[in-house]
């Protein structure tokens, strides 16, 4: 079973497409976590246009289970032409960082 976050904080990061989540219980004890950020790349089309194009994501999600662990969910793409994401969940003894 997990603890249940009492409060958030947000932590926005402004040089690239990244934040984090912070939750905490009733103890002001971390309970949640979860954090995203986005790579991209320059591509060109035909007419040498350039743009930007998302190259490799990553999410985690984490919870602090009452035993103390920590239970992970890892998701990756890191090829945005297939759309498939890779998702690995773990336990540790401490939250994610």
């Amino acid at each position: 079973q997990v603890v249940a976050p009492a409060s958030f904080d947000v932590f926005m990061e402004y040089e690239m497409a990244a934040d984090r989540t912070i939750g905490r219980d009733a103890n002001d004890e971390p309970c949640y976590c979860a954090l995203r950020y986005l790579l991209t790349e320059l591509r060109a089309d035909d007419d040498d246009v350039f743009y930007e194009t998302p190259a490799y994501a990553e999410s985690v999600l984490a919870w602090r289970l009452r035993d103390l662990r920590w239970l992970t969910l890892r998701s990756i793409v890191d090829n945005f032409d297939r759309g498939t994401v890779r998702r690995f969940l773990t336990f540790s003894n401490a939250m994610p960082r």
